[in-house]
Order: structure tokens, then C-alpha cells, then sequence
């Protein structure tokens, strides 16, 4: 095996990553926003033990733009 089949091996298929969390998703006057907070934990499946543990919080502000809608004229 090569050094990158190891590296993927090792990170992608012996790990899982679990989240948990709540977020509270708001419209505000021109967009919407997102708080709250998510836990996330990283699992060694072969080893069988949690390799890290993160505690991840949300605030974020989203804008969108101006939504245009045509209207067909009516003869």
C-alpha cells in the first residue's frame, strides 16, 4: 500500500464523525440568521474510543439579496 492509501485508510474509513446540537434559524430584514451550537465527536472504529471531542458555537448572519419576480403583461 502507499502512503496515501494508508493516510485515507487511517482518516477516512477507521473514523466516524458523530454531531449533535440544536440551531435556531431566524428571518431577519433582509436575510436570516443561525445560532446555536453543535457538539461533534470524532470515533477511532477500530480502536473503538473517541478521538476528539469539539464544542462548535453558531452565530452567523446570511444576507439575500434582492429577489426579483417578473410579471407578464397582461394585454
Amino acid at each position: 500500500m502507499s502512503i496515501v492509501d494508508d493516510l485515507i485508510e487511517n482518516l477516512v474509513e477507521r473514523n466516524a464523525i458523530r454531531l449533535n446540537g440544536t440551531l435556531q434559524i431566524k428571518l431577519v430584514d433582509g436575510g436570516f440568521t443561525i445560532k446555536g451550537t453543535l457538539l461533534s465527536t470524532l470515533r477511532d472504529q477500530k480502536k473503538g474510543k473517541d478521538v476528539l471531542n469539539v464544542n462548535i458555537p453558531i452565530d452567523a448572519r446570511l444576507k439575500v439579496g434582492d429577489i426579483v419576480v417578473p410579471v407578464p403583461q397582461i394585454p
